[in-house]
């Protein structure tokens, strides 16, 4: 199991920039955990170990394994916004999309967790979460403008395929099963957004 990560201090955070650091460094020890377990099977245990935290300590700052994880995928959106923008200038949207994403195994699996992880969400971390999403649907349009500018509900729509499209076929590109329903996840990804693009175009 990769835990690179130093064990955070003990000394409970009590300024708001002290709080957010250490909120920082929970989620960077998550995103490393997530390299080697599945979201759906991290628990917040595995997170107080790496962390050299208390389960209760992590609640603290987080509110919730759920959000904790969700907060995670933000982060991991944010970085893979950023390498898409550079594939942008070389492949077409659709191809860039589905590459970059395929290079995300971390970015997938939440991907594919999180309807059960939005579903746990008390009011605030829906907040949260849905400030999170905002600033991640707003980067992605920046991302695309130059060669895929959208207009109306066009980002709105191609953000939640993504999500439909990455979510679904992550989880039917299942590496412990026998006959796992997807065996390229890229290809199948890519057509998928090539259909749905095209669509978007014809009705722009």
């Amino acid at each position: 199991m990769a835990n690179s990560a130093a064990p955070l201090p003990f000394a409970r955070a009590r300024s708001a920039a002290q709080r957010q650091d250490r909120l920082s460094q929970l989620t960077a020890v998550t995103r490393e955990l997530l390299s080697d377990i599945r979201a759906a099977t991290l628990t917040l245990g595995d997170v107080a170990a790496a962390a050299g935290m208390a389960k209760s300590g992590i609640l603290r700052y987080c509110g919730s394994r759920e959000a904790l994880l969700l907060r995670a995928m933000h982060e991991e959106h944010l970085d893979w916004i950023d390498a898409l923008a550079g594939e942008l200038a070389r492949s077409a949207p659709a191809a860039a999309l589905a590459r970059t994403l395929a290079a995300r195994p971390v970015l997938c699996d939440l991907i594919a967790a999180s309807p059960v992880l939005i579903g746990r969400l008390g009011p605030d971390e829906m907040r949260v979460l849905a400030a999170q999403a905002n600033d991640a649907q707003r980067r992605l349009g920046a991302a695309l403008r130059p060669g895929m500018p959208l207009i109306g509900d066009q980002l709105p729509a191609l953000t939640a395929a993504v999500h439909a499209f990455v979510g679904t076929t992550w989880a039917w590109t299942n590496p412990d099963a026998a006959q796992p329903m997807v065996t390229d996840f890229e290809t199948t990804v890519l057509r998928l957004l090539q259909i749905f693009i095209s669509g978007l175009h014809a009705t722009g």
